[in-house]
């Protein structure tokens, strides 16, 4: 009687460790059993956000549960990124980050409340905002990048180009394009898009890097002049734009990226789930068309590719910030 009890615990043990081990794999099967969330670092009503939830929708679709997406937006996605960090590692969470997240903050701030390596496990890209040198033709009467490196020598350093803020993508494209053209721009950082946009628009300053959903609706209305594209090629939206390499400038290639991650520690299983669901729709044809019509280029690729986006991107931006001196303080 007594071996009999020993076998039976031992049976119940060994059942007790298999389920242990299947674990992972049952996780996936099951999953999702419960609506995820979303957490977008920036603002509703923004590129975005809007980009977000065009995906949610899909992925509700897809998954067969519904997607919310939370905006926590401040400190250049910081707050958001925090929230991220400490959320459970059940798939259940998803953050989207962009390069600003991933590369910039931990390049130019020495303290963060996380670490992009420690704390998150890549998903997918989606989506990439490429970036418009525009002018306020009623301030900087350029027609060419040739026209607006003569009028920014001849004003001696008093000419002024805006960005969002200091260490964001419009900021570093337009060191990259000052160090390319010699042009002497003094770099006026703005606390976000909007208020740099309303400046712009009300002609307190004449240049700028912008984002293609705020400037390409100004550039069709005439309000702003598209001087180039800091793409490799040109739009598919703007056709008519050249690349800042046609334009002259050289081959200046800057935008801001964004891509899904999920707290580090989720099921491998899980994540990829997640992963060929938010692959497949990126690749559909609608999805791109309306990525597209909000500015939006769609961006392909899995965990890997993220991975070595990041990776790449830390080594050439990083680059740029050290020979720049560019830092900020937390």
């Amino acid at each position: 009687m007594a071996m009999f009890r020993l076998m039976k615990r031992l049976l119940q043990i060994g059942g007790i460790a298999m389920l242990g081990l299947a674990a992972p794999g049952v996780h996936a099967q099951g999953f999702p059993a419960k609506p995820l969330r979303w957490i977008v670092g920036y603002p509703a009503g923004g590129g975005s956000d809007n980009a977000v939830r065009i995906l949610a929708a899909r992925l509700a679709e897809k998954l067969g549960q519904p997607v919310i997406v939370e905006n926590h937006p401040g400190a250049a996605t910081i707050v958001a990124a925090e929230t991220a960090a400490k959320s459970a590692p059940d798939g259940y969470t998803l953050f989207s980050v962009d390069n600003g997240t991933v590369v910039f903050n931990p390049l130019l701030y020495k303290k963060l409340p996380y670490d992009p390596s420690r704390d998150f496990a890549p998903v997918a890209l989606y989506g990439k905002f490429p970036l418009l040198l525009v002018v306020n033709p009623q301030v900087v009467p350029a027609d060419s990048v040739a026209s607006l490196v003569r009028l920014a020598k001849a004003a001696a350093g008093s000419m002024g180009y805006a960005s969002p803020g200091l260490g964001s993508p419009q900021h570093l494209a337009g060191e990259l394009f000052k160090e390319m053209t010699g042009a002497p721009l003094l770099h006026v950082p703005y606390k976000g898009t909007a208020p740099l946009t309303q400046d712009l628009l009300g002609g307190h300053i004449g240049v700028s890097f912008i984002g293609v959903p705020t400037g390409m609706r100004q550039v069709q209305a005439g309000k702003l002049r598209a001087l180039g594209v800091a793409e490799a090629a040109r739009l598919p939206s703007l056709p008519d734009i050249p690349t800042l390499a046609e334009a002259g400038a050289g081959d200046i290639v800057a935008y801001a990226w964004q891509g899904v991650v999920v707290p580090a520690g989720t099921p491998a299983a899980t994540v990829d789930k997640l992963s060929a669901a938010l692959q497949a729709i990126v690749k559909s044809s609608d999805v791109q068309t309306r990525l597209r019509e909000i500015g939006v280029e769609p961006l392909e690729g899995g965990k890997a590719e993220m991975a070595a986006l990041t990776a790449s991107d830390l080594k050439r931006w990083g680059d740029v910030i050290r020979k720049r001196g560019i830092t900020l303080e937390q």
